[in-house]
């Protein structure tokens, strides 16, 4: 019995976190499609206040456990700078203080949280992740299939506003495609994994990569795309063509492979206009990621057209214009910076070194560092256990949107940036690492004690 409370606390302790870092979607689904709270800012603070209410351990405040103590002083210390702009260097944002003090709280209450609740989370996070995101892609689909409002070609979201003016936010269901996608394959490739885990696992790769699609977000399949290679060339040269040919070809890889394909297949044969569905949205991707790269190398199209950049990607480029003004045209004034919020890039990265100066730049960028160092090494080595692997392949599906869309102030930049600091580049518990890979690293000293002790 006491076994079971414990792992139904470590469950309690994910579903926290998946809550404050990909909640927005089922808020939206509750929100919105079942009508609890339409339009409420308010319901969506709640469920954030209730994914970090859901992290609090019986330990809390008597227990710490050790981050990656370099990275998180560096990401409190840009959100320090933020504090700092907002309230001596703030000549355009003046009435978003009193917001964004709510957000920077919520902020420091998940890092609280983040060192408050043990590294054995690990043992739980895949099974309460893909149930999760599971949850939110039904939601999804759920509010597509009741939507009169939305039609085959468009971007799936959940819709919200006045009748005739509604509108959506499809990055955020692309987010948590993404998240589904990573634990999916985490479970799959998971030690010992029996037959009809490994086919459910498998099959959520399937269906998280169908919701990406329908989400239309390029620098989410973008970024999908790159991480797949990145694995993929890390990961081949270790193997040897022969063992690759062996498991490929073993009969039980084959039926594992085949299920989930003869099932969408049948699945197709049934409804044969899902597949009608799937061939519009990879034209529509392709086709936009073609002319967008045909507009920079200033091309025509097949058609003799002029190519145009689509809206976001023209966003971008302007974006780019404006801070290549900035640096040519006063140079010097971005050592301290323009200001707290002061131009909307939606450029994160350009963004801080904008607003924030060289200091506040500097910092974010220390902390960016040791994130991709350590991300690659989860990548080149294998990771050491669950939640490890995750928060690396989460942080390389990021990188694309950190370049592409968004505010350094944003809560939903710096939650994940948090999540990264607290499990990446840290010491595990051999315990935690026993069958996941060939060698764990068991000459480590163990970090996952208490910081603090009570006296």
């Amino acid at each position: 019995m006491k076994a079971f409370f414990h792992n139904a606390a470590l469950m309690r302790f994910c579903l926290g976190i998946f809550i404050v870092v990909d909640g927005y979607p089922l808020s939206f689904f509750m929100k919105e499609t079942l009508q609890l709270a339409p339009m409420s800012t308010n319901f969506t603070a709640g469920f954030l206040l209730l994914g970090i209410l859901l992290m609090t351990p019986s330990t809390i405040i008597k227990k710490f456990y050790q981050p990656n103590v370099p990275v998180m002083g560096a990401l409190m210390g840009f959100l320090g700078f933020c504090l700092l702009y907002a309230f001596l260097y703030n000549t355009v944002a003046i009435g978003d203080v009193n917001k964004d003090l709510i957000y920077y709280a919520f902020v420091v209450l998940f890092v609280f949280m983040l060192i408050s609740i043990p590294d054995e989370i690990s043992k739980q996070v895949v099974f309460v992740g893909v149930m999760f995101t599971l949850a939110s892609n039904i939601g999804l689909v759920l509010s597509l299939l009741t939507d009169p409002e939305w039609t085959l070609g468009q971007r799936a979201s959940i819709q919200y506003g006045p009748p005739g003016a509604r509108s959506g936010n499809p990055h955020v269901f692309a987010h948590n495609a993404q998240i589904g996608l990573v634990l999916s394959l985490v479970w799959a490739r998971r030690p010992k994994v029996n037959f009809l885990i490994k086919f459910f696992a498998l099959s959520m790769v399937i269906f998280n990569i169908i919701i990406l699609m329908l989400t239309f977000s390029k620098s989410a399949i973008l970024s999908t795309t790159l991480t797949g290679l990145t694995y993929l060339f890390v990961n081949i040269r270790k193997v040897s063509p022969q063992r690759i040919i062996k498991a490929v070809t073993s009969p039980i890889s084959l039926i594992i492979l085949a299920l989930p394909f003869v099932a969408f297949i049948g699945l197709i044969i049934v409804k044969p206009e899902i597949w009608e569905i799937i061939t519009i949205y990879g034209e529509m991707i392709g086709g936009r990621f073609g002319e967008n790269i045909l507009a920079l190398l200033g091309k025509d199209t097949a058609e003799g057209a002029e190519a145009q950049l689509d809206g976001s990607s023209a966003n971008r480029v302007l974006s780019f214009t404006y801070m290549s003004y900035a640096v040519m045209g006063n140079f010097l004034q971005l050592i301290p910076g323009y200001g707290y919020k002061f131009f909307y890039l939606d450029v994160p990265i350009l963004e801080a070194l904008l607003c924030q100066g060289v200091a506040g730049f500097t910092v974010l960028m220390y902390a960016f560092y040791h994130i991709t160092r350590e991300s690659l090494r989860v990548v080149y080595r294998g990771g050491r256990n669950d939640i490890e692997t995750f928060v690396a392949y989460l942080f390389l599906f990021h990188v694309v949107g950190y370049f592409t869309g968004g505010r350094p102030y944003d809560m939903a930049f710096l939650h994940p940036l948090c999540l990264f600091a607290r499990f990446l580049g840290i010491n595990y518990d051999p315990a935690l690492s026993h069958g996941y890979v060939d060698q764990p690293p068991a000459q480590e000293p163990v970090l996952d004690e208490p910081m603090l002790q009570p006296t």
